[in-house]
């Protein structure tokens, strides 16, 4: 036997590894897990034990030797805000894209609009600040931004009449048609109502919808809103948010593509009533904004209504006007060959009513800056001259006729009758003409007219039949100019009571029902809107009525004596 050999361990691994390998695996698997092991034994530590963190409230600076300790800010978990939850006062936290609920039935902001800024937005407005965004100085300085309602007035009174003037233009608003447009017959098509003023027995004429489009279109003017306007309107009743700008826009627009060739308004052939007030309407649209795409169809209109003044029965100036136009009256008689004697009979045929319509008109393209002729102006006063009532002395009594003076004090015959017939209605009529185209505040006329008209104040009867819209729209512009806060000679002995009647009256009449198509209108008919403009041109006048206060600067140039 050969000599004994010793233990040789890397010959053992390697004879191992060679005949059973799975063991040297399983060997080098075991020596890996206990060197992890070990890292991480060696590695942990205990962890540090950590004191409850106090809240340290200082007081009096420690001493200089003393150390001061850091102090500990302790921060409370955020909470997850619910608008619905939000405590009034001002919270400075802002959440991304969350709607918030709007509820348009409910009044918000300032109804009133005392609180809002030239040309801002708002969910509702009234009459005071009016947003009035132009290029330009308005030539209207009573309107627009900032401005009162009234010189003088102050308190409930005016928030009243501010109030009715705001649920008169929501009531416009929640009637206007899709195309701009404003007609007494479809009434009950764009707000079904069931009042029996949205149904009428004779169906509104459609031939009148350029007038009553003008005049809801002037209600707006008339609180200085154009159509640059960038306050809403929110209509409470039907819940609908409404842009003024764009009312006042379309209905502009819808006006201007009327318009024929000669400036009228009215399809076939001119109405005067309704190239009167088409004419304020362009001329103020013009005249609040400047904007220069108004300017052509403005003085287009006011030239049109220059040429339909009647010449005067002397063969020298002018005259006033009646419900044709003098070139269609001309026109007739030359085709059909009348005598001249009926054409001089027709053609000098003028009325108090057109020409006062006709002579805001050129007053307000006057304002405007539009080219109007003086002897357009002085003509219509000297028709006036022909209607005023004068006394055995010569001077006059302060009744007006509607054609000539014979008729002053007469009643006006025609359609609906039974209403009572308001004489002073005439005699503010005149006075308008007087005061707008004479400017002349020591004019004979004018005070014993004034009398007049103070005799019959507004009132409203049981059954109704004293209502008159027009007498009490008229007798309110006379009477402001004449004898309001801004008047040259104010005595206190006609507006103020006549304002108070007016006013007493409107708001009495004025629908109250929130929740029906009619809120805000002036449903009860008066002698001209039975049968003709219906609603729509009682709320639009009824407007105008409470919006006289600011309407026009006063045209003697402000007071000036007492």
């Amino acid at each position: 036997m050969g000599a004994t050999r010793g233990f040789r361990p890397i010959e053992s691994l390697a004879r191992a590894a060679r005949n059973s390998p799975w063991i040297l695996i399983a060997a080098a698997a075991h020596v890996l897990v206990l060197a992890g092991a070990a890292i991480f034994v060696t590695a942990y530590e205990p962890p540090l034990k950590v004191e409850v963190p106090t809240i340290v409230r200082l007081t009096e600076r420690p001493p200089a030797e003393e150390a001061i300790p850091e102090p500990q800010i302790v921060r409370a978990p955020i909470p997850k805000l619910d608008p619905t939850e939000l405590a009034s006062e001002p919270v400075d936290v802002w959440i991304a894209d969350t709607p918030v609920p709007e509820d348009l039935t409910l009044e918000v902001g300032d109804p009133l609009g005392r609180d809002l800024g030239g040309g801002g937005g708002s969910s509702a407005i009234g009459v005071g600040p009016a947003g009035r965004v132009g290029s330009g100085p308005s030539p209207f300085p009573s309107r627009g931004p900032g401005k009162g309602p009234a010189p003088g007035r102050r308190g409930p009174e005016v928030d009243r009449t501010q109030e009715a003037v705001l649920q008169g233009l929501r009531w416009l608003a929640r009637h206007q048609n899709e195309d701009g447009s404003w007609s007494a017959a479809t009434l009950n098509d764009v707000c079904p109502c069931d009042d029996p003023a949205y149904r009428p027995k004779k169906p509104y004429p459609r031939i009148y919808d350029t007038g009553t489009t003008s005049l809801a279109l002037l209600a707006f003017l008339g609180a200085g809103h154009t159509h640059l306007s960038r306050v809403d309107l929110v209509d409470t009743t039907r819940g609908r948010r409404h842009r003024i700008g764009e009312i006042v826009k379309k209905g502009l627009q819808w006006l201007v593509a009327r318009q024929n060739p000669d400036g009228s308004v009215t399809p076939e052939r001119a109405f005067l009533y309704n190239e009167a007030l088409a004419a304020m309407a362009l001329s103020e649209a013009y005249g609040l904004s400047q904007a220069r795409y108004f300017r052509e169809p403005a003085q287009r209109a006011i030239d049109g209504l220059q040429r339909a003044q009647r010449p005067a029965p002397s063969g020298t100036g002018l005259w006033g006007w009646r419900y044709a136009s003098r070139e269609d009256v001309e026109r007739f008689h030359r085709g059909a060959g009348s005598r001249d004697a009926d054409l001089a009979r027709e053609l000098y045929d003028a009325d108090t009513s057109v020409t006062a319509w006709a002579v805001l008109a050129l007053k307000s393209g006057q304002i405007s800056g539009l080219t109007v002729a003086p002897e357009s102006l002085s003509g219509a006063v000297a028709f006036t001259e022909h209607v005023i009532q004068r006394g055995p002395d010569g001077r006059p009594t302060g009744l007006a006729g509607y054609l000539d003076a014979r008729t002053a004090g007469l009643k006006v015959t025609g359609p609906n009758d039974h209403f009572e017939y308001h004489p002073g209605a005439m005699s503010a009529l005149a006075m308008c003409i007087r005061i707008f185209a004479g400017r002349d505040a020591d004019d004979p006329f004018l005070r014993p007219a004034a009398d007049q008209v103070v005799k019959d104040p507004p009132r409203v009867s049981k059954d109704g039949l004293s209502i008159d819209y027009y007498a009490w729209y008229y007798g309110s512009l006379a009477l402001n100019q004449f004898d309001g806060p801004a008047a040259p000679r104010r005595t206190g002995r006609h507006w103020p009571a006549w304002d108070k009647a007016v006013v007493e009256a409107l708001l009495a009449l004025q629908s109250q029902d929130r929740r029906s198509c009619a809120s805000g209108g002036w449903m009860a008919p008066d002698r001209w809107s039975l049968d003709h403009g219906g609603p729509l041109y009682a709320t639009a006048l009824n407007v105008l009525t409470l919006e006289v206060y600011y309407r026009y600067e006063n045209a003697f140039g402000g007071a000036k004596r007492n």
